[in-house]
C-alpha cells in the first residue's frame, strides 16, 4: 500500500498543479473580455473558476458586476454580489488570480442592480455604504448611483434585511453550467502583436528549479502591482499567460518555505512552479507596448494629458490646437515628438483636464504618466502617487 502511494501522490500533485493552471488562464480569459466588453463570454470563462471556488468572493463580485451589465440579469447579479460581500476591502489587488476578496465597488453594482429590481430601500442601503468610501473611489461612480437612485423612490421606515444576507439563485439558473469549448493557443506571431519584448531563458542545469508563482494575467501589469512582494519575474507561456514568479530554488522546500512567507503577506492562492519548465518560464518579459514592467519608480511621477504624437512634420489638425489649448508642452519620445497637456502632481488633476478638454471636443486626448523622463504604465503611477 504505501509503495502504492509512492507512485500516486506525485501524480495527484501534478493534476493539482495542472487544475490551478486551467482555472488561472479562465480567470485571465474572463478579464480579457470584460475589458472588450464582452460580457457573455467573461461569464463562461468565470463559471468554471466559480465551480472550483464558489465562496472565492472576487470570482462572485466579477460575475454579479458582469451580469449587472445585461439587461434583465439583475437577479443573477444580485445572487453572485450578495455572496462577494462576505469580504471586501480597500486594498483589493486588481487582476490578481490570488485575490479572494471584492473591492468596494462591489457596492456600486450592487445599487445598481437592486434599483433595477425596484429593490429601493436595500438599494439605497448598498448606496450609503459606498458612500462611506467617498475619498477612496472616483466621483463618477458616486453620481451614476444618485442618478439611478433619483428613478428608485422608497419608504425610510421600510425594514431592509442585512446586505449580506445571500438570496437564493433565481429559478433556472444555475452557475455551474459550463459550455465545452475549444482553447485557442496563441502563437508566436500573436503574442508578438500584442506589444510584448521578451527574451528567451536558458538555465545551466536540467533539474528543475522551484520558484513561487504568485499571479497570472492575459496583459502584463508592472511587478509593482505586487506591492508587498520584491523581485517578481515575469514570463510568458506558449499559451499567451503572463505569470509572475519570485525565488529560483534547487530545492523544494526552500520554495516552500518562501511560500509560506508570501501566503502571511495575504496571496493566499500562490503555489510552488518549476521555473525551468520550457513550455511555461523559458520567455521572460521585459518590457510592455515600450513599458518596463520592472522599472521600479524613484522621485516624482508627472501626468499629462496627450494630444498626439507626430514625427517631423506638425499635422495641421495638431497645428490648429496651438490655437486652441493653453499650456501645451512637447515631449520627445524616441523618435517621437508628443504633444500634451500639464504637468500634473494627482492623476485627478490630469483627469479632470482631460475631461475639460473633451467637453471641448477634443475627444481623442487621454491621460499618460513620466517618470525621470520615461513612460511608464499607468496603473504603476497611479498605485505609486496614490
Amino acid at each position: 500500500m504505501k509503495r502504492f502511494l509512492i507512485f500516486v501522490i506525485p501524480y495527484l500533485i501534478i493534476a493539482q498543479l495542472n487544475a490551478q493552471d486551467s482555472l488561472e488562464y479562465a480567470f485571465d480569459q474572463a478579464r480579457a473580455h470584460l475589458a472588450k466588453r464582452e460580457v457573455n463570454e467573461a461569464i463562461k470563462a468565470l463559471r468554471k473558476v466559480y465551480v472550483a471556488k464558489p465562496d472565492n468572493c472576487n470570482i462572485n463580485f466579477l460575475m454579479g458586476a458582469a451580469y449587472t451589465e445585461l439587461p434583465g440579469n439583475q437577479s443573477e447579479a444580485i445572487f453572485h454580489l450578495k455572496k462577494g460581500l462576505k469580504k471586501v476591502k480597500e486594498d483589493y489587488i486588481v487582476g490578481s488570480f490570488q485575490e479572494t476578496a471584492a473591492p468596494i465597488h462591489i457596492y456600486y453594482y450592487m445599487s445598481i442592480a437592486l434599483v433595477e429590481e425596484d429593490k429601493c430601500a436595500e438599494a439605497n442601503l448598498a448606496f450609503q455604504k459606498f458612500k462611506e468610501y467617498g475619498k477612496k473611489v472616483n466621483s463618477y461612480f458616486i453620481d451614476e448611483v444618485d442618478r439611478h437612485m433619483q428613478k428608485c423612490p422608497f419608504d425610510e421606515k421600510e425594514t431592509v434585511l442585512a446586505l449580506e444576507k445571500e438570496t437564493p439563485a433565481p429559478e433556472g439558473y444555475d452557475p455551474t453550467f459550463i459550455e465545452v469549448e475549444e482553447i485557442v493557443e496563441l502563437d508566436s506571431a500573436a503574442t508578438a502583436e500584442r506589444g510584448l519584448v521578451t527574451q528567451k531563458i536558458e538555465y545551466t542545469t536540467n533539474t528543475p528549479l522551484y520558484g513561487v508563482q504568485v499571479g497570472s494575467n492575459l496583459n502584463p501589469s508592472p511587478t509593482s502591482s505586487y506591492s508587498k512582494i520584491k523581485n517578481v519575474d515575469v514570463f510568458i507561456d506558449n499559451e499567451g499567460i503572463i505569470r509572475y514568479v519570485v525565488g529560483h530554488f534547487s530545492f523544494r522546500k526552500q520554495a516552500e518555505s518562501l511560500l509560506a512567507s508570501i501566503k502571511e503577506k495575504g496571496y493566499e492562492d500562490a503555489f510552488v512552479v518549476n521555473v525551468n519548465n520550457e513550455r511555461k518560464y523559458s520567455n521572460e518579459v521585459i518590457s510592455y507596448k515600450n513599458v518596463n514592467l520592472r522599472a521600479g519608480l524613484k522621485g516624482n511621477v508627472e501626468y499629462y494629458v496627450q494630444l498626439g504624437a507626430f514625427n517631423d512634420t506638425v499635422p495641421k489638425e495638431m497645428a490648429e490646437l496651438y490655437f486652441e489649448i493653453d499650456g501645451i508642452h512637447e515631449l520627445k519620445r524616441d523618435s517621437m515628438t508628443v504633444l500634451v497637456v500639464g504637468s500634473y502632481d494627482k492623476y485627478q488633476m490630469a483627469l479632470n483636464q482631460k475631461d475639460e478638454l473633451t467637453l471641448n471636443g477634443i475627444k481623442d486626448a487621454f491621460i499618460v504618466a513620466y517618470n525621470k523622463g520615461k513612460r511608464i504604465s499607468l496603473e504603476e503611477a497611479i498605485n505609486y502617487t496614490d
